[in-house]
């Protein structure tokens, strides 16, 4: 009923699960038609999984708008209505229909959606988003909106979330760093949030969220600690139940997307043979912004990438991201978006073939 993980693999129903889909984080608190036309897009290009944001933070509320959590009277609130958690209600029926697995994280590191950063200006914490990790208001404010998620019955299935067979995974968080600190630290929230987790829910499996950061004697920010995030322990950390690393050579400065990829995909199996632990690509992108000709086409580029994933073992890739033209999402879209099936035909002809290996 549940995915589970066996070795550096996932199982579905006791057969080998390749997780293969994409990242599309609107579709929690989307209208009903974005989210119909998106998940069906994602079909179409062969995915089996599917991840979206469970967090929606807003400062400030706004009556017939979505949001998950504000603030009112000094006190974080849930929305559990038709505007709040109902629409991720929605999404968990959708994705069940649909026959789609979702990851869904509980919140961001970065700003965007309110995120670690809201949260720390309510509970009036300054320093940075490291406070987050450190302070036992946040710790505890984060673990209340944990709890209210996993132990809540979906108004559409009759289930808690933490029966829900749609749900693949849950993750601690979206790109959880500690930058220029020890990584100790971060180490130790995710540990302790981790057992959380499973204290609460111990049907479904848990990841971090993280961006696959080494922490090793290097000059590249990628491995040597400098965000505070180390791959191979939290690998070790027993609650957790597989790796996540995200890939965007532009945007961290490698110049040589094959190259720097190749390396990248091949140290991040190598940890999950390690640990002997599944490791997943869940955030992977090109701006496709004229650079791209020395390499090829940026479909036939995620194509090679997709291919070493799949050939050295890796438990799946998941393409950042897909958007939608119409409605309340068209805004909802970055240099790295795609709006449709056909953008990607190459690629989808890798997926299928992939998926029928």
């Amino acid at each position: 009923m549940f995915i589970r993980s066996a070795g550096t693999q996932f199982l579905h129903s006791n057969q080998p699960f390749y997780a293969f889909g994409l990242n599309s984080y609107f579709l929690g608190f989307c209208s009903e038609s974005s989210r119909r036309q998106t998940l069906t897009a994602a079909k179409q290009l062969g995915a089996t999984v599917v991840r979206s944001w469970a967090f929606l933070d807003v400062e400030s509320r706004t009556p017939g708008t979505p949001a998950f959590q504000y603030f009112s009277d000094g006190q974080i609130c849930f929305d559990d209505g038709p505007d709040g958690l109902e629409r991720l209600d929605a999404l968990i029926g959708a994705a069940e229909e649909l026959n789609l697995h979702l990851i869904l994280p509980f919140v961001n590191y970065w700003p965007d959606f309110g995120g670690m950063p809201l949260y720390l200006k309510w509970l009036r914490i300054g320093g940075g988003v490291t406070g987050f990790y450190r302070f036992s208001a946040a710790r505890e404010a984060y673990q209340r909106w944990v709890e209210h998620l996993l132990t809540r019955r979906n108004t559409l299935t009759g289930r808690f979330y933490f029966e829900e067979p749609a749900v693949m995974a849950w993750e601690l968080a979206n790109e959880p760093r500690f930058d220029g600190a020890h990584g100790d630290e971060l180490l130790r929230w995710i540990d302790d949030m981790s057992r959380f987790v499973k204290s609460l829910d111990s049907n479904h499996l848990l990841a971090t969220g993280d961006e696959g950061f080494f922490r090793r004697l290097s000059r590249s920010h990628l491995y040597n600690g400098t965000h505070g995030v180390d791959f191979n322990a939290i690998l070790e950390l027993p609650a957790i139940d597989f790796g996540t690393y995200h890939m965007y050579p532009q945007i961290w400065n490698q110049p040589d997307y094959l190259d720097f990829a190749a390396q990248w995909i091949s140290d991040h199996n190598k940890a999950a043979r390690l640990a002997d632990k599944p490791v997943l690509l869940e955030e992977f992108g090109l701006k496709d912004n004229g650079t791209l000709a020395a390499f090829g086409s940026r479909d036939e580029i995620y194509s090679r990438w997709l291919q070493q994933v799949y050939d050295e073992g890796g438990a799946g890739a998941l393409l950042w991201m897909l958007g939608n033209r119409d409605g309340d999402t068209a805004d909802f879209h970055d240099d790295f978006t795609i709006l449709s099936a056909d953008e990607l035909p190459a690629t989808r002809e890798q997926l299928q073939t992939q998926l029928r290996a």
